[in-house]
């Protein structure tokens, strides 16, 4: 199988070097692969590095249209990959490159759609999140599964593979707003999909600054209400 590994970034440019090596090291000779980093049009040094890094398997875009959006910004990485297996991943290197090939071989030797990193919310120093965030998260998580009737561990990953038809499938219902485009496809599909989970080691921050605000989870809140009445009425 081949792999359109999809990393959004903004303001990542302490970042970028460490992940496109770690990649290489993990997944050299082991899988087919290509990067494709979408930069939200960041306000760093980030441009000038993909002039100079640009090749074949590995592609920079800068995603200039407004508002800046993870999600937008992952769609807009589907659309330029040339592969049919999808695999998303943060760009602060918080997801583990180790922990990809952990995902790769379930989603290789089962029948599924999506393949979901998800990280262990058993406290927040085990979680490496700070408490706020980890409540926030644990808070999150119960209320998808509860109003949508869903058994996902971590349905607010940013970690996953998707087979890309079953993006297609979908793309047009898309909402396409905020942090969390996992839910977006999930709950956007009218058929029964097949969803594993691969527990994964979530990282502390090295560089750069986290984009995770209150804004930013009160706008999860506020997408999964609007989800929650498209998905009743489907």
């Amino acid at each position: 199988m081949n792999y359109s590994i999809i990393i959004p970034i903004y303001k990542e440019e302490k970042n970028i070097v460490n992940l496109i090596r770690r990649i290489e090291r993990e997944l050299k000779n082991k899988i087919r692969y290509e990067l494709i980093f979408v930069d939200d049009d960041s306000e760093d040094d980030s441009k000038k590095f993909f002039k100079q890094n640009k090749n074949r398997n590995t592609k920079f875009y800068i995603r200039k249209k407004k508002p800046r959006d993870l999600s937008k910004s992952v769609a807009f990485g589907f659309e330029k990959s040339r592969y049919n297996n999808l695999i998303v991943m943060d760009g602060d290197l918080q997801h583990n490159p180790k922990d990809i090939l952990k995902l790769v071989k379930v989603y290789q030797n089962t029948k599924c759609d999506i393949v979901i990193g998800s990280r262990e919310l058993v406290s927040y120093k085990k979680a490496n999140l700070n408490p706020i965030r980890f409540i926030c998260s644990k808070f999150l998580n119960f209320f998808f599964n509860i109003i949508f009737k869903n058994k996902i561990l971590d349905p607010m990953s940013g970690f996953f593979i998707v087979k890309k038809e079953i993006y297609k499938s979908v793309k047009n219902k898309l909402l396409l707003l905020g942090y969390k485009i996992l839910i977006d496809i999930i709950l956007s599909n009218n058929k029964k999909i097949i969803i594993k989970e691969v527990k994964i080691n979530f990282n502390v921050r090295d560089k750069g600054f986290s984009k995770m605000r209150l804004k930013i989870l009160f706008q999860l809140f506020i997408f999964m209400i609007i989800k929650f009445f498209k998905y009743e009425n489907k």
